[in-house]
């Protein structure tokens, strides 16, 4: 899989020193944690019941110009200890369009988002620590005037291979430095931002 991955990459990296234009490019990346366990009876651990476990991912990016897609395969065979057992298999959980016109960018698929310092809605990744509550669903960034940023999405949150909750929010921000130009050379800086956020799941 790692040499299939590296040649496509290699070969679209070529192709697109000659047109890069009309290819577009592609990025990936790819990454596998295997551990294989022993009994230490210095420390006393219990006997594994399997000796050896993996997690892996990989991740395609394509670009062209105003356009982006990728997604992402993960295979857990099985979960590493320490990391909940619910992910387990293989499948593509993580898959997305985004299209990026001026002062509009929208999203369909899957997407990681925070509302300001995050208190009030936050999707992330944290492989390392088994976590991943990425949105599936639609998200509409505007920067509709100077110093304004606006989000919106709607979305099912990541439930380890399945989907739970419906959130959706709304998201403001004003950039007073931005939006005041007699301002805009102050050292203090000050943005203000206000968020809504509803989240309905069956119990």
């Amino acid at each position: 899989l790692i040499a299939a991955i590296s040649i496509f990459i290699y070969s679209n990296g070529s192709a697109q020193n000659n047109n890069t234009n009309s290819l577009g490019e592609i990025h990936g990346n790819f990454e596998i944690n295997a551990q294989y366990y022993l009994d230490d009876t210095l420390i006393g651990t219990t006997t594994a019941q399997e000796k050896m476990l993996s997690n892996a991912w990989s991740n395609i990016i394509y670009t062209r110009g105003n356009f982006t897609a990728g997604f992402r395969f993960e295979s857990y065979l099985n979960a590493l200890q320490s990391i909940d057992p619910k992910y387990k298999g293989t499948g593509i959980p993580y898959r997305f369009v985004t299209y990026k016109v001026e002062d509009l960018e929208i999203t369909a698929g899957n997407f990681y988002e925070q509302f300001g310092s995050g208190l009030v809605l936050r999707a992330y990744e944290e492989k390392g620590l088994g976590i991943d509550n990425c949105f599936d669903g639609i998200r509409i960034k505007a920067n509709p005037f100077r110093g304004i940023y606006l989000k919106g999405l709607v979305g099912m949150q990541r439930n380890y291979f399945s989907k739970a909750g419906l959130v959706r929010g709304f998201d403001g921000e004003i950039n007073l430095n931005e939006f005041c130009k007699n301002l805009e050379e102050k050292k203090t800086k000050v943005i203000l931002g206000g968020s809504f956020v509803s989240k309905f799941q069956a119990d």
